[in-house]
């Protein structure tokens, strides 16, 4: 059934019937009225407004970065990269610091700490102390000044470290990488030594702490004391068992360091024993025991049955000589038997014992030795 709708123009709309499409459709765009051919424009516009959005969203325009304020600071930037411990870094004198005062740029820029321990900032009639206070107390103190000085209501100071001339630990010696290691607040011996890779083959049993001018003086944490060093604190420098703390990792025996502090961990020396020995190789000197020629044969288990021991002979350094080298024919035998002195060993003394029959004459035998003792296994034993 169809039902139609006469207009001024005698138009007609088909909404449809019996034998018709489902739904309606307009018969003739001449047929339409005015205010339809504007709706219809209208709309088409809509149309076009409703697609251009929605290709929009399929493809969005990525956003630009823009450059941040000189203002802005993250929150809680109180310290420079690589500062792990900067919440218990100390401030020295010359250190350069870096101060962001929230919405006052006028403040908010480097300064140095001065040789009397001041930084003076402006706006401020004062200056205010730095020297020996971490960096969340100077922080506070900033904070405090500028609150009674009327400044600000609510300051909101954050503190940098930038640069520090005593940021440092100084490592020489027998550690297997000496050298300068950045320290923020302190940092213990046993950190210190891994970074370093640890000790070489000839290190003593002993390292010297000399103390710089941080450690003592200033507020901050307590130093912990070394094994037997009861004045640790307070001493201008502290032994270390180092052998056994980097062996062992024991924390009775770490002590804390501090910027400005020198570590000299002390060469042992090796003593060479090679030839007709059951153990050969190079041992490790005790920094309190000297090694004689009996504590030698100890050390190296005694002797092959092919050794030949009243030939003996013990190889030193000796610049005055020619060829920088001292050869000493030793009789270990009668030394065994108490019939000739024991001898005091020195670091990098060769004691080569030879075998029966041997033919080499003692020139021969002494290049080829000085050869043998570079690569012989290195051994650390009590004695």
């Amino acid at each position: 059934m169809a039902v139609g709708a006469k207009g001024s123009t005698g138009g007609a709309l088909s909404l449809g019937g019996a034998g018709g499409r489902a739904g309606g459709r307009l018969l003739s765009a001449t047929a339409r009225p005015r205010w339809a051919v504007a709706l219809g424009v209208v709309l088409a516009g809509v149309g076009l407004i409703c697609l251009s959005g929605l290709a929009w969203a399929q493809n969005p325009v990525s956003p630009q970065p823009v450059a941040p304020s000189s203002s802005a600071r993250p929150a809680g930037s109180s310290a420079s990269p690589g500062n792990r411990v900067a919440d218990r870094y100390v401030i020295a004198k010359d250190d350069v610091l870096d101060v962001f005062v929230e919405g006052v740029g006028e403040l908010s820029r480097e300064y140095r700490v001065g040789m009397d321990g001041m930084i003076t900032l402006p706006m401020l009639t004062r200056p205010v102390m730095a020297a020996g206070l971490t960096l969340e107390q100077l922080s506070k103190a900033i904070g405090k000044e500028l609150l009674d000085a009327g400044l600000l209501t609510d300051p909101q100071v954050i503190i940098t470290m930038k640069s520090s001339p005593w940021n440092t630990v100084v490592l020489s010696g027998a550690a297997k990488k000496p050298g300068l290691y950045p320290v923020y607040g302190h940092m213990t011996m046993l950190e210190l030594l891994t970074l370093a890779e640890g000790l070489t083959d000839d290190a003593g049993n002993t390292a010297i702490v000399t103390r710089g001018e941080n450690a003592p003086q200033v507020p901050g944490p307590v130093t912990r004391q070394a094994e037997g060093d009861a004045n640790a604190a307070s001493s201008r420098t502290v032994k270390v068992q180092v052998w056994q703390l980097w062996q062992n990792g024991d924390a009775s025996l770490d002590v804390d360091l501090y910027p400005g502090d020198r570590v000299l961990v002390k060469r042992a020396g090796i003593v060479y024993i090679v030839g007709a020995v059951n153990r050969p190789g190079g041992y490790v000197l005790n920094d309190e025991e000297p090694m004689t020629l009996l504590t030698a044969i100890a050390v190296s288990l005694g002797f092959l049955p092919t050794a030949k021991t009243s030939r003996t002979m013990l190889i030193r350094k000796n610049p005055r000589v020619p060829g920088g080298r001292e050869q000493m024919q030793v009789d270990l035998k009668k030394v065994l038997t108490l019939h000739a002195p024991d001898q005091q060993l020195s670091a990098n003394d060769i004691l080569y014992v030879p075998e029966s029959g041997g033919k080499r004459t003692i020139n021969t035998i002494s290049a080829g030795l000085v050869n043998t003792a570079v690569y012989a296994s290195v051994w650390r034993v009590a004695y």
